[in-house]
């Protein structure tokens, strides 16, 4: 089934990456759009005047979301800065924003959903664009962009479709409590 929206965008700091260990999810304001962009790199090694063999790797993650608005504590969690005693936010060449993670899901006109959470990633702050009033308007929504990669045990990304006869129920229900961690396996 084709998926027909975008909903419940939330962002969880990556605290301890060897444990891939997270604060606790915020949601986000309305999501309105997401581009996700995977960059793979591709190297071909060539030997008696052919290809004999290729290589590919994954560049990073391109992110860009679209959502209704970026309040003041959105911004400061995913941006890593604190506003001062006057309430004001001060932007600093030397912010350094944590890594995050994002969860979102994707409607399907069948009532089920494609889940997703992409495991590390560290937003920029957006551009500022406005547009005056005239004799109409349009809405002005804030665009913020990141750059994920693989955490330390190489996983960048993880999804799950609702609709699969083998979706764990207690998976699905708790997409949103923490970033999904596989259930080690007994040995």
């Amino acid at each position: 089934m084709a998926t027909i929206g975008l909903k419940n965008l939330y962002a969880a700091v990556l605290t301890n990456e060897s444990t891939n260990t997270y604060a606790a999810p915020v949601k986000l304001a309305p999501a309105i759009e997401a581009n996700v962009t995977p960059n793979w790199e591709t190297a071909t090694l060539y030997g008696d005047d052919r290809a004999i063999a290729e290589a590919t790797s994954l560049s990073g993650i391109e992110v860009e979301l679209n959502v209704a608005d970026l309040a003041p504590e959105h911004y400061e969690l995913l941006m890593g800065v604190t506003k001062n005693a006057d309430g004001v936010i001060i932007d600093n060449v030397n912010d350094v924003s944590p890594y995050v993670a994002i969860m979102f899901e994707l409607p399907k006109e069948d009532g089920t959903k494609k889940l997703y959470v992409y495991y590390k990633g560290k937003f920029n702050p957006p551009a500022t664009e406005a547009t005056t009033k005239g004799e109409s308007f349009e809405f002005q929504t804030p665009t913020i962009s990141a750059r994920f990669l693989a955490v330390e045990n190489g996983d960048w990304r993880a999804h799950l479709d609702t609709a699969d006869v083998d979706a764990d129920a207690a998976v699905v229900t708790g997409w949103y409590d923490a970033p999904y961690k596989p259930t080690p396996v007994a040995p």
